[in-house]
């Protein structure tokens, strides 16, 4: 029963995996990308309702997100026209956060990722970005995940220079 928080993060990888052969927003599609991002949001109560919080379970999750994150960005992002200046905006973000996590994680001899309430609600919202750009145009919805994604890393940044461990 421990391993199954571990179980419904790795099932997120194969999840992901598993979309690259599906055509962008097919019923196939959406039925994974769901799984991933419902996945992600119940591994982690599960093993702390199990009591089955571990250093393994913690890394395997967040190799699942990275995983699902690589996967759907590859399937998306060539078929949503993005302005230039969003790209930029979200790839120095992405830069700056994976500065963040090699310094902390450098620090501290462990993976370092601060759970904030930033950070899980900028993992929300770019989970929910697919759904907004099919309904609506896709500058605003980005905007407002790039907005939040900055704020999350200005917090993870004041988290890195004030704390000794993350």
């Amino acid at each position: 029963m421990n391993t199954l928080p571990n179980i419904i993060s790795a099932s997120r990888t194969a999840a992901a995996l598993t979309m690259l052969f599906f055509p962008v927003f097919s019923s196939g599609f959406w039925v994974l990308y769901c799984w991933g991002g419902v996945s992600d949001m119940i591994d982690g109560r599960i093993a702390r309702k199990l009591n089955a919080e571990s250093e393994l379970g913690s890394r395997v999750d967040s190799l699942s997100d990275l995983v699902f994150v690589i996967c759907s960005a590859i399937l998306m992002l060539p078929s949503i026209n993005l302005p230039v200046w969003i790209c930029l905006w979200t790839v120095v973000v992405g830069a700056v956060k994976l500065g963040t996590v090699i310094v902390g994680s450098t620090r501290n001899g462990k993976l370092s990722i601060p759970h904030s309430v930033t950070n899980r609600l900028t993992g929300f919202l770019l989970f929910c970005l697919p759904f907004a750009v099919v309904w609506f145009e896709v500058v605003i919805p980005a905007v407002v995940v790039c907005s939040v994604a900055t704020i999350s890393l200005l917090e993870d940044i004041d988290i890195l220079l004030t704390t000794k461990s993350c």
